[in-house]
C-alpha cells in the first residue's frame, strides 16, 4: 500500500474512484507460448491482487482471444520482491511484472526489464510520471495510476473527546489523541511493519515544506549535501512525542494494515492512516468517518498527504519477440479507457492517463483537490538499495515507538546504513 520521494508533477488529468485495497500481493510465475491451441501464452506476476486487476485481465483476453494471459499474484510486498528476484535471477522471468518502489532500482540496473522508451502503449501519460522508472534516459516501467494516503477519523469518537474538526498541527493532534485515549477509545494506529509510517512521511514533508523546500525533498541527502541526522532528527523527535504520549502506542508494532482497519470499522479506533482502497469497507461499516491531511509540523497551513505514482508495469527483456508483442498489447489495453476504468475503480487509485477520468468520491475530494492536485504529496523512494533502506527505516521507527532508542539514534542509524551502500 500501499506510495514518494521524487515529488513528480502530475500534469495529466487525475481521477479517483473508490474501491478495494491498494498496494498489496505476491507469488510465482512462468512464461512461454501455448502448445497446440494457436494462442500466444504470456505470464504476468502481479503485485496487485485479483480483486484489483482481475477484471483487466478478463477484459484483455476477451478483446485478444489469440492471447492467453497466465497471471499469478504475490502474497505481500516483501514476498513479491523476493520471489520476483528469484525468478529473474533463475532465468525464468514472467513476461510481465511490476516494478515496485522497493525493487525498481535493482531491476533496472540488472537489465531484466525491456526498454519501453517511445512505445505507443505509453501514450497519454505525461513524461514526468515516468521519472521513477527511468535510468540513463530509458524508460523501463509504465505507471498508469497514482495513490494518496491520509488520516481517516471517526467523527463520533472525536466529538466525544470534544472535537468537531481534525487538528491542523502535530502538537494539537497529540493533545486530541490523549483525550481520545482518556475517553476509553484508542486514539491512533497504523501499519509501520511492512512499510515506513505514513504519518512520519507526512510530518517530514510538512517540515521540508515549512523550510521552503520543493522538488525532490530529500535531494540534499541523496547527493551528500546533508544527512539524515540533520534533516530527519527534528521530525523523528516530533513523531516520538506522540509515542511518548501514548498516541502512537507500542501495540502498533506488529499490527498489519488489515488489523488496524478492523479496529476502525469496529468503532474502537479514533484515527488511522489509510487511503481510497479502504473506502468500500468503511462505507459498508456505517462508521461516521472523515478524511484529513496529516497534521503539520508546526504551521497550520503546512499540511501534506502521502502519494505518488503507483507500481510500474514492465516487460521481460528475455521474452521472445512474439511474447513481447503480446505483452505490449496488454500494456496498451491497460492504458485504455476500458482498462483504466476497470483497474482504477477496483484498486482505488488515481488515473495518470488522459485516456480516462472519473469523479472523486466526496470523502476524498479535499485531499485530492487541495493537496494531491497541488503537489503537496510525498513518499520516500530511496534512490539506491531501497529494500535495505526501507527495512532499516522500519526497524528504527519500531525501536523509537518502543522506547529503545532516541530520535537522534534513529537518524544516525540511517546515516550509518546509507554509508554502507554503493
Amino acid at each position: 500500500m500501499k506510495g514518494f520521494t521524487k515529488k513528480v508533477a502530475l500534469k495529466t488529468a487525475v481521477a479517483l474512484t473508490a474501491a478495494a485495497a491498494m498496494a498489496v500481493p505476491m507469488a510465482a510465475c512462468g512464461s512461454g507460448t501455448a502448445g497446440g491451441s494457436g494462442k500466444t501464452k504470456i505470464t504476468f506476476y502481479s503485485y496487485f491482487k485479483d480483486s484489483q486487476i482481475g477484471e483487466v485481465v478478463k477484459g484483455f483476453e476477451k478483446k485478444n482471444p489469440d492471447i492467453k494471459l497466465d497471471i499469478q499474484y504475490g502474497q505481500d510486498p516483501a514476498q513479491y520482491i523476493s520471489t520476483l528476484q528469484t525468478r529473474l535471477a533463475g532465468g525464468k522471468p514472467p513476461t510481465i511484472f511490476n516494478l515496485t518502489m522497493d525493487n525498481r532500482t535493482d531491476v533496472m540496473k540488472s537489465g531484466a526489464a525491456m526498454d519501453l522508451t517511445g512505445e505507443d502503449s505509453l501514450d497519454g501519460i505525461d513524461e514526468t510520471n515516468f521519472a521513477l522508472f527511468q535510468q540513463d534516459g530509458k524508460t523501463y516501467g509504465m505507471p498508469v495510476s497514482a495513490w494518496v494516503g491520509a488520516f481517516f477519523y471517526n467523527k463520533d469518537i472525536l466529538k466525544k473527546a470534544g472535537y468537531d474538526e481534525f487538528p491542523k498541527t502535530w502538537d494539537e493532534f497529540i493533545e486530541m489523541g490523549k483525550k481520545i485515549n482518556d475517553s476509553g477509545s484508542t486514539a491512533f494506529l497504523e501499519d509501520f511493519n511492512t512499510q515506513i509510517a505514513g504519518s512520519f512521511t507526512g510530518l517530514l514533508a510538512s517540515y521540508y515544506g515549512e523550510q521552503g523546500k520543493t522538488g525532490d525533498l530529500d535531494e540534499d541527502i541523496w547527493n551528500g549535501k546533508s544527512t539524515f541526522a540533520k534533516d530527519w532528527t527534528p521530525v523523528f523527535k516530533k513523531w516520538e512525542d506522540a509515542a511518548k504520549a501514548g498516541v502512537i502506542p507500542q501495540k502498533s508494532v506488529g499490527l498489519s494494515a488489515d488489523q488496524v482497519k478492523q479496529e476502525f470499522v469496529s468503532g474502537n479506533l479514533g484515527v488511522m492512516r489509510s487511503g481510497p482502497w479502504d473506502l468500500p469497507d468503511l462505507e459498508k461499516s456505517g462508521i461516521n468517518f472523515g478524511v484529513a491531511p496529516f497534521p503539520a509540523y508546526s504551521k497550520e497551513d503546512g499540511q501534506w498527504i502521502n502519494g505518488g505514482p503507483d507500481q510500474g508495469f514492465a516487460i521481460s527483456a528475455k521474452a521472445s519477440d512474439q511474447e513481447k508483442a503480446a505483452a505490449k498489447k496488454f500494456l496498451a489495453y491497460l492504458n485504455s479507457e476500458e482498462g483504466l476504468k476497470a483497474f482504477t475503480t477496483a484498486a482505488g487509485t488515481l488515473s495518470l492517463s488522459s485516456k480516462y477520468t472519473a469523479e472523486t468520491p466526496d470523502a476524498l475530494k479535499d485531499v485530492v483537490d487541495n493537496y494531491f492536485k497541488k503537489n503537496k504529496f510525498y513518499w520516500v523512494n530511496w534512490p539506491k538499495s531501497p529494500t535495505v533502506m526501507s527495512t532499516e527505516d522500519i526497524a528504527q521507527q519500531q525501536k523509537l515507538v518502543q522506547g529503545q532508542i532516541s530520535a537522534k539514534d534513529a537518524a544516525k542509524a540511517l546515516d550509518a546504513k546509507w554509508a554502507t551502500l554503493k
